[in-house]
């Protein structure tokens, strides 16, 4: 029965218009849709045709169907095996999926799960006859779907009722009026509450879970003055954001006082047409303006009048000093360029909470023994672990058990007349400082995918002793004639890389990058790509690796160890003793290395003059090409940045703690791989563009956005020392060679480090999406990129292969990643966990940081040794200081550092000063809450004395590839072989930085000068020059990726 049609509009971007596409959707009513109950015999034989779904048992005494908002409320409670046989509405699921993602790919989850213990079936309700319902001239998209939900509620009633012993039907909603319609209606409507403690009151978790979730709102309600403003009604939000009384856009919370929300909007160029997307950015400038809106919450603002703009604090909060009253000066002038002139930037307040994008956090509550330990119900403060999360109330009779844990907790409600939201617990994680709990801790925060792989991932695996295929020789070019060899960090154990350099009579030589062919092993559209898909790159921390494909694929399979057959995808070059290029082979390939060494190893190879073996001579070529196109890519302008990284030393014969930190050193042959594995992936992105210019999976890099330099150059003058430009990357890399100080070496590095801050990230997209010139990667000066060589732990570099595969006739085009809509959908998400992976390892360093310091509690902590450290950021009561012995970044308020007394107020942006750090250790025995206390007792005089870097020092400079992760043990450590020895010892993190091509124009620098460099690289490598961090792709450690 053809019931009508719904219109839906996609927007596309080409050549910088818009285009708007109006696409209709016939919908169809049906009869023949299941209920899903084993019990019901009209059904049954509907239910025998359907297989790999859940069925509702038949002897189940209710059965459940749940509103939109219980499944965003309560998830937890839901995922509890004491909760089951459950309807969930095609409804319900399509609204969770709009308004929370993260709780969508929970719920998707349960219904996905292959055993079905938990009998969560989904029912077409907006496609069966009996359920569905035309929206009505005036009802809200709201009311309408509430409908929906009361119209399936009573028909189940109904059509259950005919079952002898049927179960119960109940509909779960939080919503008064919904109740009150459903009811009336004569539907059985409960709360999660009710229906807990009427159902499942013996279950003292499920109970404690839910009865916490909404009583204690509701005991409370009314009390005291308010202290927010009501949030508009979603009805009245939408309204507002479509007339623009209301802007809408993403709350960036640094803090739970203050924050940022940036809206996007539509420019269009008058004379070309062009449309581009803008953003403006809106203070929030107060606790009270904030609203009760929390750390990526989309939010409506309603901006303030000129008058009332405010500028972004610069006090440091010491403690809880700062009560976020919003209590600062404001312009005073309603002219915004004189506003604007006075630091004042735009202010707003928020009006209206759009989207709820909360999920659960981590943390711990603020209780000790002194407190009551009865198992009556108290009231407890949970602290989160981030600070711009609010404190959460909790409601528990466990509070004593839970001193001393991490729990995971989510909120629940925040009522206009509280300080703190109302929440409840849904895990206790485990002990505070246990390595294992603060590993899962850091995963959970960061929304990174760890749980193990289901079964049917597994089954996709290979069984038995693997070996070649013999049809596999036939279409594949064997390379095992030639002296393979893979150089990685000591112990690695994913390799996926591997290189050979040989010598051909005419006197070029051939050079191969070997990348493990995953693709052959992990099938397009099966459960094992679809989870590779969803997790899209492994994630290192300093003491594990969480993989993006199981072991078996990641260590053995797939990984180019020593000694075995192993399938490639190789880009093969014929080049002249000058590396400039002959010709370019795509082909599968097999292989069999002839070494798995590390970058050590590999050193010490190719600087013993003695060694003419042919894996020396293959490597000694290698390294001496590389450092040709490390001088090209310096030619064309690309940047050299730089990032704390930071290497701890393990204490492996206790209980493996870190017992120091230092900066990791740079050898060579880690810049010769880097090299390579870039050449690879701009020949790649060269061809895959080339053949499949509509949906190419490439990387770009746009350039810094304006004004980015203002803060750093107004530091850098009042040094004396030059100002950066960054109109092209040539440019930038000439006055980054400039910022050298004769006197500090450390100087020119922090000047690096500072300004990978200030650059945009690097994102994947589908050349689809733009316009050629937008390609471009601004760090690299190159004007297309991508990533092929990491397909073990990035699932871009899966897609490119299987791109590549179709581009060179191997294999069909794939339907999913040869689709337009598709790929944006997947770069999307590749962005979203490429971030979030940076975040875990950055946050894991920060940890093990932490444990370094605690060596020195009890009575020794003040016996850290003081280090150098550079004034990084100035405010109103202190500075930031650089400690770079440690790879720190701490307050000194102005207040603790006597030693100077106002001489302190002096100190500017880059002076060097001596720091003392005192450990304060956390409150409650929390590690992860360590204090350190930095002290500056002493400002180093330094004449600057600006001395230009000469543009050889930025050729074969020592380097780390950004390709490869370090293991957590300090290089030529005793403890680095027993590591190695040990599983998840040395994970590599693959970020390449790429080859450049030479621009057609470029500014900065003197081109003659350039070239004459490059001529003499060509005769001979440059050498190399210490403590020079690599400019990359994906380039700081500490999450500020480019």
């Amino acid at each position: 029965m053809f019931r009508g049609s719904k219109s839906y509009f996609s927007s596309s971007k080409k050549g910088g218009k818009l285009t708007v596409t109006r696409q209709v959707k016939k919908i169809y009513l049906r009869t023949d849709i299941a209920c899903g109950s084993e019990a019901c015999a009209v059904c049954g034989a509907l239910l025998k045709e359907m297989t790999g779904v859940a069925t509702l048992d038949a002897n189940a005494k209710v059965l459940l169907i749940p509103d939109t908002n219980v499944f965003l409320h309560n998830i937890d409670a839901m995922e509890s095996p004491a909760i089951a046989d459950v309807v969930v509405l095609d409804t319900v699921l399509a609204e969770v999926k709009n308004l929370n993602k993260s709780v969508y790919e929970r719920l998707a989850r349960v219904v996905r799960d292959p055993e079905k213990k938990k009998r969560f079936y989904v029912f077409s309700n907006e496609n069966h006859r009996d359920t569905a319902a035309e929206q009505e001239p005036g009802e809200s998209a709201n009311d309408h779907n509430d409908k929906l939900i009361r119209n399936a509620a009573k028909w189940y009633q109904l059509h259950l009722s005919q079952v002898e012993n049927g179960p119960e039907v109940v509909l779960l909603t939080h919503d008064i009026g919904n109740k009150e319609k459903a009811v009336k209606a004569g539907i059985r409507a409960l709360s999660v509450a009710e229906y807990v403690t009427e159902y499942k009151r013996e279950d003292a978790s499920l109970l404690e879970m839910v009865v916490t979730a909404t009583g204690a709102t509701v005991e409370r309600r009314g009390a005291g003055s308010n202290i927010y403003e009501p949030h508009l009604s979603a009805a009245e939000a939408d309204a507002a954001v479509r007339t623009g009384a209301v802007l809408k856009g993403p709350l960036r919370a640094g803090n739970v006082h203050e924050g940022t929300v940036r809206v996007a909007s539509e420019k269009v160029d008058d004379e070309t047409g062009k449309t581009t997307k803008v953003f403006a950015e809106y203070l929030i400038a107060s606790k009270k303006d904030m609203n009760r809106a929390i750390d990526g919450d989309a939010v409506g603002v309603v901006p303030y009048p000129v008058r009332q703009w405010t500028k972004p604090s610069r006090f440091l909060r010491k403690g809880e000093k700062d009560t976020g009253d919003g209590s600062r000066i404001t312009a005073n002038t309603d002219d915004a360029d004189e506003a604007r002139l006075g630091g004042f930037i735009p202010t707003a307040r928020v009006v209206a909470l759009i989207e709820n994008n909360r999920r659960p956090v981590c943390g711990s509550i603020m209780w000790n023994e002194d407190q009551s330990s009865s198992t009556a119900t108290e009231r407890v403060l949970f602290r989160p672990i981030k600070s711009n999360f609010p404190h959460v109330s909790l409601q528990t009779r466990q509070a004593a058990q839970w001193a001393g844990k991490r729990l995971q907790v989510v909120i629940d409600d925040w009522n206009i007349n509280m300080n703190y939201p109302d929440g409840h617990c849904v895990k206790v994680l485990g002990d505070i400082g246990d390595k294992d709990v603060e590993a899962e801790v850091i995963l959970l925060e960061n929304d990174v995918p760890h749980y193990e792989f289901s079964n049917k991932v597994i089954a996709c695996l290979p069984t038995g002793k693997w070996q070649v295929e013999p049809d596999q020789l036939k279409v594949r070019r064997d390379f095992r004639d030639r002296t393979v060899v893979s150089v990685d960090p000591p112990g690695c154990k994913d390799i996926d890389d591997a290189l050979h350099c040989h010598r051909l009579p005419n006197g070029n030589l051939e050079v191969g990058v070997h990348i493990a062919d995953v693709t052959h092993f992990v099938k397009e559209a099966s459960p094992l790509d679809d989870e590779a898909s969803k997790r899209s790159t492994s994630v290192y921390l300093v003491d594990r690796r969480i993989d993006m494909l199981p072991k078996l694929l990641t260590e053995n399979l797939c990984s180019l160890v020593g000694g075995e057959d192993r399938y490639t995808f190789s880009v093969v070059w014929e080049v002249t003793p000058d590396c400039e290029v002959v010709n370019t082979t795509y082909t599968k390939g097999i292989i069999k290395s002839k070494w798995a060494m590390s970058y050590y190893t590999a050193q010490g190879i190719v600087d013993d003059p003695n060694d003419h073996s042919t894996v020396a001579t293959g490597l000694k070529d290698l390294l001496r090409l590389s450092k040709i196109l490390k001088a090209r890519r310096v030619e064309a302008g690309a940047l050299t940045l730089a990032s704390q990284e930071m290497k701890f030393t393990i204490d492996m014969e206790g209980d493996n703690s870190p017992t120091d930190v230092q900066e990791y050193v740079h050898i060579p042959t880690m810049s010769m791989i880097e090299e390579f594995m870039l050449f690879a992936n701009v020949a790649v992105a060269e061809k895959i563009e080339r053949e499949f210019p509509k949906w190419a999976c490439l990387r770009r890099h746009p350039p810094p956005p304006d004004g980015a330099f203002e803060a750093l150059n107004e530091a850098l003058e009042s040094q004396a020392m030059p100002l950066l430009k960054a109109g092209t990357s040539r440019e930038l890399a000439d006055s980054l060679d400039a910022c050298n100080d004769a006197k500090d070496p450390y100087f020119n590095r922090l000047v690096r480090v500072l300004t990978t801050r200030c650059m945009n990230q690097a994102k994947y997209f589908s050349s689809g999406e733009m316009d050629k010139q937008q390609y471009w990667h601004y760090g690299l000066a190159m004007p297309i990129y991508t990533h092929f060589t990491s397909p073990i732990r990035r699932y871009a570099d899966v897609i490119v292969h299987r791109q590549l595969a179709a581009a060179i006739g191997i294999a069909k085009r794939s339907t999913k990643h040869m689709d337009a809509e598709l790929m944006l959908e997947l770069t999307g998400n590749m962005n979203t966990r490429h971030t979030a992976a940076q975040h875990a390892g950055r946050d894991s360093r920060n940890l093990y940081i932490g444990f370094v310091f605690d060596n020195y509690k009890n009575g020794r902590e003040e016996q850290i040794p003081e280090e150098d450290g550079y004034i990084v950021r100035r405010l109103e009561n202190g500075v930031v200081v650089m400690v770079p012995r440690y790879g720190t970044e701490g307050t000194c308020y102005f207040e603790d550092c006597t030693e100077l007394g106002e001489k302190i107020k002096a100190l500017r942006q880059f002076d060097k000063v001596r720091v003392k750090i005192i450990l304060r250790p956390g409150s409650y025995d929390d590690v992860a809450r360590n204090k350190l206390l930095y002290k500056i007792v002493q400002h180093v005089h330094v004449q600057r004395v600006a001395c230009a870097i000469p543009p050889t020092a930025n050729v074969g400079v020592s380097e780390e590839p950004k390709d490869k992760a370090q293991p957590p043990s300090m290089p030529f450590d005793p403890t680095v072989q027993k590591k190695a020895d040990k599983p998840d010892a040395a994970p590599k993190a693959k970020q390449p930085p790429a080859v450049a091509k030479r621009p057609a124009s470029g500014g900065g620098g003197d081109p003659k000068k350039r070239r004459k460099v490059v001529k003499k690289v060509v005769k001979k490598a440059a050498a190399p020059q210490a403590q020079q961090a690599a400019a990359g792709d994906d380039g700081a450690s500490d999450g500020e990726d480019i």
